[in-house]
């Protein structure tokens, strides 16, 4: 049984080694001394302190090394024991225990770099990331001085102030002459220009040296009038809008905004200049195309405005489908004006006025029949409002008194007093 005297070293020893590790590695692991770790795998227990520190010792290895401590103890009792050479061998092979005990964190070297290096490289990321981010983004051109359009200025210069990006270079176009500048450390910056009689438009852009990236381009407009504080024309008031563009296109409401003078009485009227055809098409109950002949649109009540303390103004006006002349006008003239083209709103809708009688009527909306409306005598001066993504069906039992304004045209009756006429409404395609 020689043979068995020392295996408990040797399974010590194998373990070890398959882990990779020497003796001084698995002391500072451990926290066991080399000579015992030593002693151990020679089979010398005359080297260790004691049996209670040995198993302790045992134990600890055994958690390092992933083998079951009972069984080493097991090991170590017949190696110690009396007579041990007489014994039969330990029948049980080595395993592995289920649970290892949690390790023992261990601060080394490689560790405190590891982390530091890791600390390094998320810092980079981040500071790569926020360098992007300003490097992309376009810089902020605000001008706080004036606040606004100026309608009504005495001077041939103005100083306009305002905030950009830091050191940014500020520039002026629009004007015969261009001056530019440079915004200080915190992006404040100032600029004079020189002004023309009348009205004009200052353009600028900020430009940041940084990120090498331009502003989006700001307008400002002054309008100069004399020192006496009248346009050319005698007592003239003088007003400028900024919407509508000229030439620009709107569905049913159309926005008027600009400045005038503070305080002033401001009339906004809409001329009609050409009538939109019909964007819709309607065919009888057989099927058959109704001609129509519909009435221009009538122009609304002009709109009355007062610009408020600061000079500005804004108000809305309900136009018909067309082209239409707008004016601005002051209470001593002259006008501002601008072209502007209104389109018909999508699907369909109708505007149903019961005039000079009563009616029988059925109405349909995409097919569907309108409750509470379909079916029904409709008395006179009622009005209904049908809208349909596609077609409109309508049925009258007294055509003459049914008047229909469809996506803003006015088209009249459907037909003769006490006639039956069907009629449906189709949205044409674009």
């Amino acid at each position: 049984m020689t043979e068995d005297r020392h295996k408990l070293g040797e399974v010590l020893r194998e373990a070890r080694e398959a882990k990779g590790a020497d003796l001084a590695r698995v002391e500072r692991e451990t926290k066991i001394r080399e000579r015992y770790l030593s002693a151990l795998e020679r089979g010398e227990y005359r080297e260790l302190p004691g049996a209670v520190y040995t198993k302790g010792f045992l134990r600890n290895y055994a958690a390092y090394l992933g083998l079951d401590p009972e069984y080493l103890i097991d090991l170590y009792r017949l190696e110690t024991a009396t007579g041990a050479s007489d014994r039969p061998s330990v029948p049980r092979p080595p395993r592995p225990i289920s649970v290892r005990r949690r390790r023992t964190f261990v601060v080394t070297p490689g560790a405190v770099a590891a982390a530091i290096l890791t600390i390094l490289v998320g810092a980079f990321v981040a500071w790569l990331g926020y360098e992007f981010v300003n490097f992309a983004r376009t810089p902020e051109l605000r001008i706080t001085d004036p606040a606004g359009d100026v309608s009504a200025h005495t001077g041939e210069t103005i100083t306009l102030r305002g905030m950009t990006a830091a050191n940014a270079t500020v520039t002026v176009s629009g004007l015969p002459e261009n001056p530019s500048t440079t915004a200080d450390a915190e992006g404040a910056f100032e600029i004079t220009v020189g002004l023309l009689p009348g009205s004009n438009e200052i353009h600028l852009v900020a430009r940041d040296p940084v990120t090498n990236r331009s502003s989006e381009e700001f307008i400002r407009r002054v309008n100069v009038v004399s020192d006496a504080g009248a346009s050319p024309s005698a007592g003239a008031t003088s007003i400028t809008l900024s919407a509508p563009e000229d030439g620009a296109t709107a569905i049913g409401r159309l926005t008027v905004s600009g400045t005038a003078e503070p305080m002033t009485e401001i009339s906004i009227a809409a001329e009609l200049e050409s009538a939109a055809g019909p964007s819709f098409a309607v065919v009888d109950g057989n099927g058959a195309a109704v001609e129509l002949t519909p009435t221009p649109p009538t122009a609304p009540a002009p709109l009355e405005i007062t610009a408020t303390e600061t000079g500005a103004f804004s108000g809305e006006l309900s136009l018909a489908p067309g082209t239409w002349i707008i004016a601005a006008t002051g209470p001593n003239g002259p006008s501002t004006t601008r072209q502007v083209t209104i389109g018909a709103a999508p699907g369909v809708r109708a505007i149903v006025s019961i005039d000079g009688g009563e009616t029988y009527l059925e109405a349909a909306e995409d097919g569907m029949a309108v409750a509470g409306i379909s079916g029904q005598v409709v008395p006179a001066g009622d009005r209904i409002d049908l809208e349909a993504e596609r077609t409109i069906r309508i049925r009258a039992g007294n055509a003459g008194a049914v008047r229909l304004t469809v996506n803003g045209i006015v088209v009249g009756p459907m037909g003769s007093s006490g006639e039956v006429v069907t009629w449906e409404i189709t949205r044409r395609d674009s």
